[in-house]
């Protein structure tokens, strides 16, 4: 496992937001070869969850980048 959790991105996100950081979006990888819908699906709606802690954090978030 690589990345970081949705406890862990919120708390990323306080400390950009502490040290004056601008973050703009998310990236994820699902993994070379994924072939499971529903992995996508899943990722993509954890980046939202992130997306949503930033902006209550006051970010501007516009990027969702979808590796691999």
């Amino acid at each position: 496992i690589f990345g970081a959790t949705l406890k862990t991105s919120r708390l990323l996100l306080e400390r950009a937001k502490d040290l004056d950081i601008d973050v703009i979006g998310v990236s994820f990888h699902v993994g070379s070869g994924c072939t499971d819908p529903e992995t996508f699906v899943q990722a993509i709606s954890d980046a939202r969850c992130v997306f949503d802690m930033g902006v209550e954090l006051g970010f501007c978030m516009y990027l969702l980048d979808i590796g691999g």
